[in-house]
């Protein structure tokens, strides 16, 4: 049975020796019936010379270019043109067990599984320097659970309430369980794993989870710059959250949506005052601007009637009280001086 492990990649001219390790751990696998397809999305570096010699290297390997879309075109352009049974995404700079392509089909020939997810670890710098297992209950022994089970119990993961890894890259999907359903929405770059899998998984007759860690997920994400995509993260997340929620009737959810909003406000307002994006006049505009967003208001109103979830924070933003929320942020900088500096140095490592 030949599975399909994708990789889409971009500009990776100057993390070669990361990605040649990351190609080194598919290589190598224990399990050796594979293709793995490297999609180039349009890097304007010297990517595509890194990868014109990979080919001859080994047979199995398949280099695709393509103009540049963000990851979640490259992953649905690998699908299509996957020839193998199963398909397993990976990111250009983690790593397998490995045994883990073996463990996968083992797992997933035993149970008839749709979709098997594994345990995993993030790391940094090297699978040595390891931490952050998944210690979520779902994860903590081998199970199968069923659509029903899902639905009852696991589809909460995808609104806020972790139970079950919400990622793409810890999980084999069978490649005609993926042709019999819908094709996800494409949500452009932003929160695509969540997405696809929110998407996918309902339809699931059977997902099989395999506790072992086997994959290695590089923690990074570092930056010393605004990330304006926080408030388009969030109202994107919002909306597509909402439309399944009222999909599958799942209204109970709301609540955590719309909380979920709330949080990912907050570190948008606090990035604004961490790298000094506006003066606080500047503060004062943009949270009257985001507090007059549909999306905003109705996950407001509901945040309002749920008596669970009062913060500080939260409190300024449904009493939509920005002298409050103003000098909240402020101190929160503050009190994050260490963890500003430490994040500094990793920065420059």
């Amino acid at each position: 049975m030949v599975i399909s492990v994708i990789i889409p990649v971009y500009n990776i001219e100057k993390k070669k020796k990361v990605f040649e390790a990351t190609i080194e751990s598919v290589l190598k696998q224990s399990y050796r019936d594979f293709e793995l397809i490297i999609v180039n999305d349009g890097s304007i570096d010297k990517t595509k010379i890194i990868l014109s010699g990979l080919e001859k290297v080994d047979k199995r390997i398949r280099i695709i270019t393509k103009e540049n879309g963000g990851v979640e075109s490259s992953r649905r352009t690998g699908i299509s043109n996957a020839q193998g049974d199963f398909i397993l995404h990976m990111d250009q700079d983690d790593r397998y067990r490995k045994d883990a392509f073996e463990l996968f089909i083992r797992k997933i020939e035993e149970t008839n599984a749709d979709v098997v997810v594994a345990n995993h670890i993030r790391f940094l710098f090297s699978p040595f320097f390891s931490f952050g297992k998944c210690n979520a209950e779902s994860m903590q022994r081998e199970r199968i659970i069923d659509h029903e089970s899902f639905m009852e119990k696991y589809y909460v993961s995808f609104f806020g309430m972790n139970d079950l890894p919400v990622n793409i890259w810890n999980k084999m999907y069978r490649k005609s369980f993926l042709e019999s359903i819908p094709t996800p929405p494409k949500t452009g770059h932003i929160i695509e794993d969540l997405s696809y899998n929110m998407h996918v998984l309902p339809y699931a007759r059977r997902i099989a989870v395999v506790p072992e860690v086997l994959y290695y997920y590089r923690w990074g994400g570092f930056t010393n710059r605004y990330d304006k995509s926080v408030l388009e993260t969030a109202l994107i997340g919002y909306k597509l959250k909402m439309g399944q929620i009222e999909k599958y009737g799942l209204l109970s959810f709301k609540a955590y949506t719309a909380v979920e909003l709330l949080n990912y406000l907050n570190t948008y307002f606090y990035q604004i005052v961490e790298y000094d994006v506006f003066d606080k006049v500047g503060f004062i505009t943009e949270f009257k601007k985001v507090m007059s967003l549909p999306e905003v208001k109705e996950g407001m109103s509901i945040v309002r009637d749920y008596d669970k979830y009062h913060y500080e924070f939260a409190d300024a933003f449904l009493n939509r009280d920005y002298e409050r929320l103003y000098a909240y942020e402020l101190m929160t900088k503050k009190n994050n001086k260490g963890k500003l500096f430490a994040k500094k140095l990793l920065l420059n490592i």
